[in-house]
């Protein structure tokens, strides 16, 4: 099942305005959230991440072109995913054998 979330923005000129006119759709890199995750992460002594975190990047699942990448956090900072669709996931602190294989098949 794929759940497609489209979020109709207006600019602030517009929002004061009142016109119903909105921007196009912007989607978040995955590049984008690990930038965002990493400066989070410093203004708090106890993080549930850090920059060695094992994470999935996962782009256009599905398609002919699909991207699936495992590695810490710190990883995804420079790697590049392509095209959107995006996701992120970030692994709990134990893998399951089987999420940790397929972390290990992924990871590159």
């Amino acid at each position: 099942m794929l759940v497609d979330i489209k979020v109709k923005e207006r600019t602030e000129e517009n929002i004061l305005r009142d016109k119903k006119v909105y921007e196009p759709p912007r989607f978040m890199t995955i590049q984008e959230c690990c930038e965002q995750l990493m400066e989070a992460g410093k203004n708090y002594e106890e993080s549930a991440y850090d920059e060695n975190t094992k994470c999935f990047g996962l782009a256009r699942v599905g398609y002919s072109n699909q991207k699936i990448v495992s590695g810490p956090l710190s990883k995804f900072l420079t790697e590049d995913m392509g095209a959107p669709l995006h996701s992120f996931v970030i692994c709990a602190q134990t893998l399951h054998s089987v999420e940790e294989e397929m972390y290990q098949h992924f990871s590159s």
